[in-house]
């Protein structure tokens, strides 16, 4: 496939593409696709400059895994030519749990026939596409209702829903799906548990993204929480006022230089001596 053989140039020109994505490991992260481990449970590349060639390979190595099971591309600067590529991958998975293609420049072109995918996908519970740079519209709302309406895995999707026909079906399928998840535990029966694949999803490392991202992270959340420090510092104002009240007696005084001290003592000196005399 086109896609694998450029994937394959990138790990050849290393020193290039590390040049394009300075915050991604990419010849670790081909490899991690091309072997297919529980390394690649959960690609949470988020924010961070990717190529085309990489995101390729992603997409290409979505048809046939057997170990992806959650996909992060948030940031990625991923538009509608690159999303199609994306669904014709999506067709053939039978593996991926949830799906975020959050803050992207992905249009109704992409964002409709991949609703029209999740209508009937075995395994996705979860798809979040908010924040793109154009709105979707009536028609990209109505096409995530109908997934949801049409698909009772599908348990979530998260979009701020704006038309109130598409928002109220959504809401009403959700809370469905939902509900049949929760018949399904009270019987005893096994079932989707969401908030556990999540908190695994979430805690599996990401061995790709370098550590200078990760240390800059760290270094981000340090500064954080030292302002949340600064601002739980309550002033004494009972001390403020007591201090402020002497500082302003000290500068209610009159203030004297030493030569004009001088002549004050020699004028009460003779005036002493003329009193006397």
């Amino acid at each position: 496939m086109p896609y694998r053989e450029e994937a394959t140039r990138s790990q050849v020109r290393s020193k290039s593409v590390t040049d394009e994505e300075p915050d991604l490991d990419v010849e670790l992260l081909l490899k991690s696709l091309e072997e297919d481990t529980s390394d690649v449970f959960s690609i949470r590349i988020n924010n961070v400059i990717v190529s085309k060639s990489t995101l390729y390979a992603i997409f290409e190595s979505l048809k046939t895994t057997k170990s992806i099971k959650h996909l992060s591309l948030v940031g990625v600067d991923m538009n509608d030519e690159k999303g199609l590529v994306l669904n014709e991958a999506l067709a053939l998975n039978e593996t991926l749990e949830t799906l975020n293609l959050e803050s992207n420049s992905l249009t109704n072109l992409v964002i409709e026939p991949l609703c029209k995918i999740l209508e009937s996908h075995k395994t996705i519970r979860e798809f979040k596409c908010a924040h793109q740079k154009a709105g979707l519209g009536s028609r990209g709302e109505e096409a995530m209702a109908r997934a949801l309406d049409k698909n009772e895995r599908l348990l979530k999707i998260g979009y701020p829903f704006n038309v109130p026909s598409a928002r109220s079906l959504a809401d009403k399928c959700q809370l469905r799906n939902s509900e049949r998840i929760r018949q399904q535990r009270a019987k005893g029966e096994e079932c989707y548990d969401l908030k556990k694949a999540l908190k695994e999803r979430d805690e599996h490392p990401q061995p790709w993204i370098k550590n200078a991202s990760e240390n800059r992270d760290a270094k981000m959340k340090l500064q954080i929480n030292e302002q949340k420090k600064s601002m739980n510092k309550v002033p004494d104002f009972n001390k403020m006022m007591f201090e402020a009240k002497q500082r302003a007696v000290e500068n209610a005084k009159p203030v004297m230089d030493n030569e004009l001290a001088q002549k004050l003592a020699q004028a009460k000196k003779m005036n002493g001596r003329i009193i006397s005399r």
